[in-house]
């Protein structure tokens, strides 16, 4: 039986596809389960985003979590997993979205204005002085903001 140079060359090349696609999870860095509750002035904050931005050597990407109506929140990576790599992170937490957010796909009416303010410090990579630490096991972090 003879098998010509085509025929083992998009063979070669279909399996190169679908392995590559199989899982595009395979170079995400593991994680820990990471949740916790955001207040403002000792009141829960709900639709916050809270961002954890990967500082030093703190692998992976931003993970991210939106809070609930009693400012509990659950950080996913960007596959939607509840994995958050060990490491030191630098957060940032705002309600509401940036420019173009208030008219959602579809033609649907706005979002409702958010209920709670949170102060644009808090918001801005460069400004929020909010930091955090992953452990090994992952593990509840609060974040407690001020109106001041």
């Amino acid at each position: 039986m003879r098998v010509s140079s085509p025929t083992v060359f998009f063979s070669i090349l279909l399996f190169s596809v679908f392995a590559g696609c199989s899982n595009p999870e395979a170079g995400a860095p593991p994680g820990e389960r990471v949740s916790g509750t955001v207040t403002l002035d000792g009141k829960p904050v709900p639709g916050a985003t809270v961002i954890f931005l990967p500082v030093g050597s703190t692998p992976g990407d931003a993970c991210t979590g939106v809070t609930d109506q009693s400012g509990k929140y659950e950080l996913k990576n960007r596959y939607g997993k509840p994995a958050v790599p060990v490491g030191e992170y630098k957060v940032t937490c705002s309600v509401g979205g940036g420019p173009g957010s208030d008219a959602p796909a579809g033609g649907a009416a706005p979002a409702p204005a958010p209920s709670v303010t949170i102060p644009p410090r808090y918001a801005l990579e460069h400004e929020s002085d909010l930091k955090a630490k992953v452990p090994a096991g992952g593990g509840t972090i609060d974040f407690k903001l001020t109106g001041k």
